[in-house]
């Protein structure tokens, strides 16, 4: 994969730009201080796509797999319980 390395700086001058270029080439942006890199920029996934992805997964195994299977139902149940909302870094 691809990146871009940039001082914090900088990207703080052209942050608008460096979002839109991350966005559209999926390539990342690692921010530099002092010559060393201390973060990174990346374009969040679509979770769109994925639920998509994911359900249409579901769909395919139940045609496949008509038969109850408690364990892969424990399984579900186990990853909706253990969800929880993002949790944003600026509260």
């Amino acid at each position: 994969m691809n990146e871009t390395m940039l001082t914090i700086e900088d990207a703080a001058r052209r942050l608008p730009d460096v979002v839109d270029h991350v966005v559209a080439s999926g390539e990342s942006a690692v921010l530099l201080r002092s010559g060393t890199p201390v973060a990174r920029i990346v374009r969040v996934p679509d979770e769109t796509k994925r639920t998509e992805n994911l359900i249409a997964f579901l769909r395919k195994w139940r045609v496949e797999h008509p038969e109850p299977d408690e364990q892969f139902a424990r399984a579900i149940e186990e990853s909706r319980n253990s969800m929880s909302p993002p949790h944003d870094p600026w509260e």
